[in-house]
């Protein structure tokens, strides 16, 4: 199953199931207010709403909204360690992450003046019920699915994490989510490329160790960490990037430091925050 949040009109998000070229409109928010419900399968399999050309232009919005801070994997590629010139870590690093800012593909992304900002692709593991003290051999069971993350941050700040363009549910990936070809691209220039089974740390691992440390919610996300380094040189204005992971999706995303327009109302999430 692949689960999408859409932007309706500038009041009303809602969630969609992607059945190939047809889209169901389920009543929810986003997907993370979805996978709160008990038995949210069950509510995302229900018939719902045809989306039909009337609700049209259609933009996507962020799978939740719902994040103040989300779990990051600091180092798990080989490549990553070797970038920053480090060893690769005994066991999982895990970081607690401040957000300022959920956003989603094709939303404009502004970011803080900062001259150093790091981003880069991951795969985001999205929790489907509450764990605590997990062990590796059931952790896949607490996994809803994957989607594509790129987080911006810099030090001292809070970060802005784009999700989606889709929740793909575990039943349709390789266990584990392995195997998965993971790309960027920044103004069409190749960045990144790696794959999900180069990961130090699989998925399960990385449940069971934040499972010990918190108990995971519904909703919840756990990010995979980034391979080698894109760049910390500070993004110029307009600079496009696109964030992919194979068999999941993209994010579209642009970057600019101009300050939102004074028009008078709060613009949207998208719209504001630091990274």
């Amino acid at each position: 199953m692949r689960l999408s949040t859409l932007r309706l009109s500038s009041t009303r998000t809602a969630v969609a199931r992607v059945d190939r070229n047809r889209l169901t409109l389920l009543p929810f928010a986003d997907v993370g207010a979805l996978l709160t419900c008990e038995s949210w399968q069950e509510h995302a399999a229900t018939p719902g709403e045809v989306l039909t050309p009337t609700h049209a232009p259609i933009q996507p919005g962020p799978l939740t909204t719902r994040l103040a801070t989300f779990t990051q994997v600091e180092v798990n590629y080989a490549t990553r360690a070797k970038a920053l010139n480090t060893p690769p870590p005994p066991i999982p690093r895990l970081v607690t992450t401040p957000v300022t800012a959920v956003t989603g593909d094709r939303d404009v992304l502004r970011l803080t003046p900062a001259p150093y900002i790091h981003w880069g692709v991951e795969l985001g593991v999205v929790i489907g019920q509450y764990t605590s003290r997990v062990s590796k051999a059931s952790a896949l069971r607490s996994v809803a699915g994957y989607t594509v993350v790129n987080t911006f941050a810099a030090i001292g700040w809070p970060a802005v994490v784009t999700i989606g363009p889709q929740l793909v549910t575990a039943d349709e990936l390789p266990l584990g989510a392995r195997g998965l070809t993971l790309t960027t691209t920044l103004d069409s220039r190749p960045r990144q490329k790696a794959n999900t089974s180069d990961m130090l740390f699989d998925v399960a691992t990385l449940i069971e160790a934040a499972s010990a440390r918190i108990t995971l919610m519904p909703g919840d996300l756990i990010t995979t960490g980034t391979p080698a380094a894109t760049s910390t040189d500070r993004l110029h204005d307009g600079c496009s990037i696109t964030a992919g992971i194979k068999g999941i999706g993209e994010l579209h995303n642009t970057v600019t430091h101009r300050p939102p327009p004074a028009t008078g109302h709060v613009p949207p999430a998208s719209d504001s925050g630091e990274g």
